[in-house]
């Protein structure tokens, strides 16, 4: 069983059993918390009760969350103490759907710890979370999707965007786009996987990618230029003096506007 019970879910998992946490919990300003089945397993996912037919969906991707203990071991549970990827699509203009990534905040048998290690940006979880991206879409009615991910979420949305075919904008934030770059600036072992640094970028998406002048995590210059690439001539890459988790929320509608000056 991998959950950890924080304050901001507390009150959306009082239900122990797998079924019944499916059922719709509140969060409170009108958010409700459940979760979606996504290539046969669950995931946490969240939206405003009244976000409506919006199109397209802005979606955001949560981060890695506790991956590894302070000994560089496997972290037992990978859902974070604080949810920043939720704190984001709070914030953001016109509303938002946040989406978790495998095994934070839910009871799921099949988690391993290369689920939120080694293998967080392998195939089987890109097929994971688009198949919950697809859930999300269904459920809201829409039929375009705007992916936004931070740090490692963001990641995960860039390999989604290249994927999909109904992906209408793509913003990242502190994300770690050049995934050999930045473990090897950490010191972490290679992950296997799929890494924006070697594959093409979608063409003609528009986008913004924000990094942080005060990120320790990741080092605007482990991912600049695979920001630069992806961007392309439309899409816009920006440094703020933001740290890794701290200020994005107050970012929101800036990012936003530049994503839809694009369009």
């Amino acid at each position: 069983m991998w959950r950890r019970l924080t304050p901001l879910f507390l009150a959306s998992l009082l239900t122990a059993s797998p079924v019944a946490a499916r059922h719709v919990h509140p969060l409170g300003d009108g958010w409700v918390r459940f979760e979606v089945a996504a290539a046969g397993r669950p995931l946490a996912a969240a939206m405003p009760s009244e976000l409506g037919t919006a199109s397209p969906l802005v979606v955001v991707i949560e981060g890695d969350g506790a991956g590894h203990d302070r000994r560089g071991g496997a972290a037992p549970d990978p859902t974070p103490t604080r949810a920043v990827g939720l704190e984001i699509a709070r914030a953001w203009p016109g509303g938002a759907a946040w989406l978790a990534r495998p095994c934070q905040f839910v009871t799921d048998p099949a988690c391993r710890p290369a689920d939120w290690t080694t293998s967080r940006f392998d195939a089987r979880a890109l097929a994971q979370m688009n198949a919950g991206l697809d859930a999300l879409k269904a459920r809201a009615g829409a039929d375009r999707l705007i992916l936004v991910g931070w740090s490692g979420g963001g990641v995960i949305a860039a390999l989604a965007a290249r994927a999909r075919s109904d992906v209408a904008g793509l913003v990242t934030l502190a994300a770690p786009l050049d995934v050999a770059a930045w473990t090897a600036s950490r010191g972490f072992t290679p992950l296997s996987g799929l890494d924006p640094a070697r594959l093409e970028a979608p063409l003609n998406l528009p986008q913004v990618h924000a990094l942080g002048a005060l990120d320790p995590v990741v080092r605007p210059q482990t991912a600049r230029e695979t920001a630069r690439r992806w961007a392309g001539p439309r899409g816009q890459v920006v440094t703020w003096p933001e740290r890794h988790d701290c200020c994005w929320t107050r970012r929101t509608h800036d990012l936003d506007a530049r994503l839809k000056a694009q369009f």
